[in-house]
């Protein structure tokens, strides 16, 4: 009898270890939240590379959320616009003077380099839920992979959210400053959330006729989800990816 009490117990105690110990996303703040909860089912279903890397290309569409259908920018011709997107996120500054790829050869090579992947994807999407579609971008800079079961990167990577102009050839800074949720605490400048656009990467859903977007932020491990209304973006749910590596 003790020996089938002791044998019970061990059992428990290494079920209950591999669950206290396992790697596992965490909901922090939303509970009981419609969209938070839908999130949550969605994104248990991912793998960490899948949920991280991923999330714009294979997050399923269940429990009520569903996805823009994102095309693919066909980046010939677009030169002056790629040049523009590049000098916002790394230098603040869309018409900064600063040399960048002048040379068509060069700017080829850049376009065709496994570092930028060549992946600029754009959907016509009510980011701000006002009623109005917008063009919307996502630029995928540098690789994207994570292993399972580790706590690091092998290299930057970074998926920024932006809007463009009516005329879809410039960057509309009015628009994309909310989508810049790059920086914890207010105060700062457009150039400076745009610069730090470096270890985080974003996605849109829909849930219940209402535009949402979230964002992977590599330094702390977290993916935090944000609502426009009235020009101004709201932290509605995070969420935290707890591993057997982190202190």
């Amino acid at each position: 009898m003790r020996r089938g009490i002791f044998l019970s117990l061990l059992i428990l105690f290494f079920v209950f270890s591999a669950s206290a110990f396992a790697d596992e996303l965490k909901l922090v703040k939303g509970k009981g939240v419609p969209v938070c909860e839908a999130h949550y089912k969605n994104l248990k279903s991912l793998t960490l590379n899948e949920m991280v890397c991923e999330r714009d290309e294979t997050y399923p569409e269940e429990n009520g959320i569903t996805r823009p259908r994102w095309e693919r920018l066909e980046l010939k011709g677009k030169k002056e616009l790629v040049k523009k997107i590049r000098k916002f996120f790394y230098y603040g500054d869309q018409l900064a003077k600063v040399k960048t790829y002048d040379d068509a050869a060069e700017f080829e090579d850049y376009l065709s380099s496994d570092l930028m992947s060549n992946v600029i994807k754009a959907s016509t999407v009510d980011i701000a839920n006002n009623g109005k579609q917008e063009r919307v971008m996502l630029y995928s800079d540098h690789t994207c992979n994570i292993p399972e079961n580790i706590a690091w990167n092998r290299g930057p990577y970074s998926r920024p959210l932006f809007v463009l102009d009516e005329a879809k050839d410039v960057i509309d800074i009015k628009k994309t400053e909310p989508l810049l949720q790059n920086i914890s605490k207010s105060g700062y400048d457009i150039k400076t959330k745009a610069i730090e656009h470096l270890y985080r990467l974003y996605d849109v859903f829909f849930y219940k006729k209402d535009t949402y977007f979230d964002k992977w932020n590599m330094y702390d491990w977290t993916l935090t989800v944000y609502k426009l209304s009235k020009d101004r973006g709201s932290e509605v749910c995070r969420y935290k990816y707890k591993t057997n590596y982190q202190k």
